[in-house]
């Protein structure tokens, strides 16, 4: 048995690579540049972790959400794995501890906000540590694009990375990139001759359904929701408003449901994430707040009570169901209105025409996902990319069709630059 299995079996307890995995770790040990797609629940993070803890070096992990990066630590460090966070959430004795145990080579993965990453103090401390950078991590990766739906100014400065370690091998994760955004990732971070890995955007075991939006919305999501016993289930909306006032009406008609928002206190929607994840509260109603990072097998169900803006957000989202192989149910309410309420703020908040095109058409993308008569997941996989042949037996185009009925192809390992679209 190879280091690398070894690893994988003595860290993190599997006995076999995820698709991809064992061919993008090799490719990063030999020094080389690595875009990585795949979809949730394909084992990104154990693409940086396990080269992590192979030879001396440091890994830098760059992550957008602090909640996140203490999940992932937390995780590390009950394996016995040298792992820490700087961010603006750790107090000054916090960050003094991390820092000296850097200065002391005790830390093998370090992740840091995009921010700190880029910072000239943090480069210069980088630099000053006995053991070398050896890998760099960027998850969440189409956050650089402003072709993604989760554009990030700040992950633009993230290039600097190349320019102060040229030598250091840098892999870029994501679990939501067209094939523009793939592209324009590999541009903005000037990434070397990359080895491109887009795994398949096809998840077997959800069902795909969109239902006409009643007037009486609500008794429509209680219908939904009644005879799912204690399975766990996301429900989400447009608004921080949504949120309280649908899981507000669930627990005076005795479900037990609590709303997750970005305007909740760091501490609330901690301790509601912690309830969500241990089971003691089934349901959340949520905005997009509550999406990367979420890390709960079980949920059987996500229902979108408002639809969102871009199947990239839908995917994503949506793809929070099932991720421990088990059959979920992916519902979005839909109403004809929908695209009209949303084109507004695409005009008051994106600053450029170019971004309010690109939001516009991809507005547009969903509408159609929502509206289409033919299977859904095959409009959703060509979305990103992926040709599926229809019936699928997962969606409510196909649902008379047994679930077998379609046969996906998985993306496949390309060399080089990656291609832009066509057309």
């Amino acid at each position: 048995m190879d280091r690398m299995h070894l690893i994988l079996q003595r860290y993190f307890g599997h006995t076999a690579f995820n698709p991809y995995q064992r061919e993008i770790i090799q490719d990063l040990m030999d020094g080389r540049d690595v875009l990585a797609v795949l979809a949730t629940g394909g084992g990104k993070s154990l693409c940086y972790q396990i080269p992590a803890l192979i030879g001396d070096g440091i890994t830098l992990v760059i992550s957008p959400l602090i909640a996140l990066m203490k999940d992932q630590v937390d995780d590390l460090q009950a394996r016995g794995i040298g792992a820490e966070a700087l961010n603006s959430s750790g107090s000054y004795a916090t960050t003094r501890r991390v820092l000296s145990e850097l200065r002391e080579s005790l830390i093998q993965i370090l992740y840091v906000s995009p921010e700190k990453a880029v910072s000239s103090d943090f480069l210069t401390l980088i630099a000053s540590l006995p053991l070398p950078v050896k890998l760099i991590a960027v998850d969440e990766a189409h956050c650089i694009s402003m072709w993604g739906h989760q554009f990030r100014p700040e992950y633009r400065s993230l290039a600097v990375l190349k320019e102060r370690f040229p030598g250091v091998p840098m892999v870029a994760l994501t679990a939501t990139a067209t094939p523009e955004v793939r592209d324009d990732i590999a541009r903005q971070l000037n990434l070397a001759d990359p080895s491109v890995y887009v795994g398949s955007f096809n998840r077997e075991n959800l069902r795909y359904t969109v239902t006409p939006k009643a007037e009486d919305a609500y008794e429509q999501l209680r219908a939904c929701l009644q005879g799912r016993g204690t399975g766990a289930g996301i429900v989400y909306t447009a608004t921080r408003e949504g949120a309280e006032t649908l899981s507000a009406r669930l627990r005076a008609d005795g479900a037990s449901a609590l709303p997750y928002h970005a305007g909740m206190t760091a501490a609330a929607r901690a301790e509601t994430q912690e309830w969500f994840i241990s089971g003691k509260v089934p349901v959340i109603c949520a905005t997009s707040a509550f999406g990367m990072g979420i890390d709960k097998p079980d949920v059987r169900f996500v229902v979108h009570y408002d639809m969102p803006k871009t199947l990239e957000a839908y995917y994503q989202e949506s793809g929070r169901a099932g991720r421990d192989g088990g059959k979920s149910d992916c519902i979005l309410f839909y109403n004809d209105d929908d695209a009209k309420r949303l084109r507004p703020f695409i005009d008051r908040d994106l600053p450029s025409e170019f971004q309010r095109e690109v939001a516009r058409s991809k507005l547009q993308s969903m509408v159609e996902y929502c509206t289409t008569t033919g299977c859904r997941r095959t409009m959703l996989l060509g979305y990103f990319g992926e040709c599926f042949r229809a019936p699928c037996g997962g969606c409510d185009a196909c649902a008379p069709v047994a679930r077998t009925g379609g046969k996906a192809r998985t993306g496949r390992r390309k060399r080089g630059a990656v291609r832009p679209a066509s057309g």
